[in-house]
């Protein structure tokens, strides 16, 4: 039987995926400052050099550049505006550490990065729909949600057998399964990796609380909500879910508090699903 390990240490072993997002943090400080500008994600930006040159393609892509080849970092960043620029690094930087291959959940190798990204698009959608979280920000919280679930699989793939039977036997969620078997849980995993990471308090608390809304703090349950709801949405469409996907949590009461109806939820699906697949299509 192999031996269940604490949570520090899967934490620890976490930092051995590559591709950690370690610049991202940084990104989103500077979406929240209002003196940032796009020199100063410029400058970010030219420190990552696969990211450098994700923005030329995209600069230089069909959609962005009707006329003249853009050649340098400078005119990219200018092309694409200061949170074109930022949600494309966003979504970079994320799914290159989402689409490393682990055992456990059953997914298909790309499957965690392609459903974060779908809960990424229905939380900006969300946002734009409700004006209370900036979109850009709910885009960040919505790739992030889940990011506990690639560690926990990296560290306890040997321990998801059992998981998976005390789930089915005891009819309970995946993440109460985890909690119970070893006394803690992929959230648990996401927010230490976050706060390590230094990501802000908010950003911790979507990966604590996304799945149980109405623990989170004041200041962070209004994004939190946000992120509960698009994980209901993705689901609802099924992009990317592994087993365990299907076995989760819904606050229907804290829907309800927030005016998430059934009607208005099933009402933006079909706009999620068109935007996600555009940009599951570029990654």
């Amino acid at each position: 039987m192999s031996e269940v390990l604490p949570l520090q240490m899967v934490c620890e072993m976490a930092k051995n995926i590559p591709c950690s997002p370690w610049l991202l943090p940084k990104l989103v400080k500077m979406l929240e400052d209002p003196t940032s500008n796009a020199h100063d994600v410029e400058q970010l930006i030219m420190k990552d050099s696969g990211l450098a040159t994700a923005t030329l393609k995209m600069a230089n892509s069909a959609y962005f550049n009707k006329g003249s080849h853009c050649d340098s970092l400078k005119g990219a960043v200018i092309i694409l505006g200061f949170k074109g620029l930022y949600k494309m690094a966003a979504s970079s930087i994320a799914s290159r550490w989402l689409t490393n291959e682990v055992k456990g959940y059953g997914w298909e190798p790309g499957d965690l990065a392609k459903h974060s990204l779908c809960v990424a698009v229905a939380s900006e959608i969300l946002a734009r729909c409700s004006e209370y979280v900036k979109p850009e920000l709910a885009y960040t919280a919505g790739l992030l949600h889940d990011v506990g679930k690639l560690a926990l699989a990296y560290a306890c793939s040997a321990q998801f057998e059992k998981i998976r039977l005390y789930q089915m036997e005891h009819g309970c969620s995946w993440r109460q399964a985890e909690h119970d078997l070893l006394g803690y849980d992929h959230t648990d995993i996401g927010g230490t990796l976050l706060e390590g990471w230094e990501f802000p308090e908010n950003l911790v608390e979507v990966a604590c609380y996304y799945s149980r809304p109405r623990l989170a703090g004041p200041d962070s349950q209004t994004l939190v909500v946000h992120v509960h709801v698009a994980k209901h949405i993705a689901l609802l469409i099924g992009t990317g879910v592994g087993e365990e996907g299907f076995k989760t949590e819904l606050d229907e009461e804290v829907l309800e508090a927030y005016g998430y109806e059934p009607e208005m939820i099933e009402e933006i699906i079909p706009q999620v699903l068109e935007e996600s697949e555009k940009v599951i299509a570029g990654i």
